[in-house]
């Protein structure tokens, strides 16, 4: 009895333990943690992540012909000859056996190449390093992203809540007109009325969960999980937006990673061209070698060969190879300028567009809340015509309607223009910044 009322004692209080992590309220989550989320999880950056280091080893690997290279060389075993030697000796039929012994070892250094391997390093390191501002530019693109995102969770959310209200303060209109109806005090057709707007207003509900659905499963594609919590909207920093758009323009075509990296991919082409144009002059190389042999049994002997020496070598292809490879690197230099420039463009052509949408958005936001003070004004005007009996429960509902639709496109209107600041902080490679998150240059040399 006592083991069983452990037991139960145990059962009960792990219950309890549960019910209190159920109805425990989930902690808010920031759009400053959706962003992070989404830069920890999402698998684009660990791709990037893994080019970049790969960049970095090929930079090493181009480094390592600066140094000595070291051969070791050795071998062991048994050996049958049938030369002028072995036929000299006193053996049978000319032929001899040996165990063989042998073991080499050289030392090589490079003098002069005419400057291919140090052109090969720094094209290498600048390949490194556009590859780390792309993961600058791939985060920014994830950010706005994911930024957009969130507003539009919280939009589809607070719309889909403003509708259900609305759809009760529509279904108690109805109610009422209903009542009216059948006790003759009003026309069907005013109750007819009444249901095509709670109609149209189901109709809007339905679209507007669908987008929340969707919000959500792009949610979860972007952070891993889906909203926890309360979501809050939260307004771009207005001191890192610039008042004009010139300004903007030019913060992004001087600061931008992915210009930047750009530019670091064109020098790479650069250094690449030089290189090539080294394959005109010879190679010089330092050697040092030391070599022991040694063949015993009938076949004797012993070698020992060292060396201290300075080579020279310099091949040219008749067929034109090393014109080839130079007008090669020179094409894709002229490639990687040419994509520099209209990436560049392309920066610029974005933030003139993040622009103006933010001032085209800012105009019908100020038009949309014009718009809901003067439906409020008629609802305040409606609602006194009702008490006077000069107007009737459907043109009520209807001013009423009116200002819900003006409210809800208002909403709407803020939520674009947040997005909008969100979009010129990201055009201008800003937006890790100003939701003070590292950017990858600082944390992933």
């Amino acid at each position: 009895m006592e083991y069983s009322a452990r037991i139960r004692l145990l059962a009960s209080a792990g219950l309890a333990a549960a019910a209190l992590l159920i109805s425990a309220p989930t902690s808010a989550e920031t759009l400053g943690q959706a962003v992070e989320a989404a830069l920890n999880y999402h698998p684009s950056i660990e791709a990037a992540m893994a080019g970049r280091d790969a960049q970095k080893e090929e930079a090493l690997e181009k480094r390592s012909d600066m140094f000595p290279q070291l051969d070791v060389g050795m071998t062991g075993g048994r050996e049958f000859s049938n030369n002028s030697t072995s036929r000299g000796l006193n053996v049978t039929r000319g032929e001899g056996y040996s165990w063989l012994w042998e073991g080499s070892l050289t030392a090589r250094q490079l003098i002069y190449d005419g400057f291919e391997t140090t052109r090969r390093i720094d094209a290498a390191q600048a390949r490194r390093e556009s590859a780390n501002l792309g993961i600058v530019d791939l985060r920014e693109s994830l950010a706005l992203k994911t930024a957009l995102t969130y507003m539009d969770v919280l939009r589809a959310r607070e719309s889909a809540s403003r509708l259900r209200k609305h759809g009760d303060v529509i279904g108690d209109y109805i109610s009422r007109i209903e009542k009216m109806v059948s006790e003759g005090a009003a026309d069907k057709t005013m109750a007819e009325q009444a249901r095509d707007i709670r109609a149209q207003l189901k109709s809007s509900l339905a679209a507007m969960e669908g987008q929340a659905k969707a919000a959500d499963a792009a949610y979860r594609e972007l952070t891993g999980h889906t909203p926890d919590g309360d979501m809050k909207k939260e307004a771009a920093r207005a001191d890192m937006i610039p008042a004009a758009r010139e300004e903007a323009v030019k913060q992004a075509a001087e600061t931008h990673p992915a210009v930047r990296a750009a530019m670091m991919t064109e020098e790479a082409s650069k250094l690449d061209f030089e290189a090539e144009k080294a394959a005109w002059y010879p190679d010089v190389t330092g050697e040092v070698s030391h070599m022991k042999r040694d063949l015993a049994d009938v076949i004797g002997g012993e070698i020992v060969d060292s060396k201290a020496v300075v080579r020279l070598n310099w091949s040219y292809a008749m067929g034109g190879a090393q014109q080839a490879r130079v007008r090669k690197a020179l094409s894709r230099e002229a490639e990687s300028r040419a994509q520099a420039e209209e990436l560049k463009r392309r920066i610029v052509r974005d933030v003139e567009v993040a622009c103006s949408e933010r001032s085209s958005t800012a105009d019908q936001v100020a038009a949309q809340r014009e718009r809901v003070t003067i439906n409020e004004g008629l609802l305040k005007a409606q609602e006194a015509q009702f008490e006077a009996a000069r107007a009737n429960l459907l043109h009520l509902l209807q001013t009423e309607n009116a200002l819900f639709n003006a409210r809800l496109a208002l909403l709407n209107g803020e939520y674009r223009l947040m997005a909008a600041d969100y979009s010129i902080l990201a055009s201008m490679g800003r937006l890790q910044e100003a939701l003070n998150i590292i950017p990858a240059t600082e944390n992933a040399k």
